[in-house]
């Protein structure tokens, strides 16, 4: 979700994919651009909720929509 997030505020994929590369090998192996690279003009804390959102290790989170719209608000 929040990789979708991303995308709707920036209007790029999270990760930078390269022509020729094999997009699952990306996203496993290379870590997503920061948020605000993109936009710069996002408000920090939500920059930092949504660069959090898309870490895999050690686990993603928010875990769940609810805890996605109440860390949004927080954020906010």
């Amino acid at each position: 979700m929040t990789a979708c997030l991303y995308w709707m505020l920036t209007g790029s994929a999270p990760r930078d994919f390269p022509p020729g590369a094999d997009p699952v090998a990306v996203v496993l192996r290379e870590p997503p651009v920061p948020v605000r690279d993109r936009l710069p003009s996002l408000p920090r804390r939500l920059a930092e909720l949504i660069d959090a959102g898309l870490v895999d290790q050690p686990r993603i989170t928010p875990t769940t929509a609810c805890d996605l719209r109440s860390a949004i608000r927080q954020a906010m």
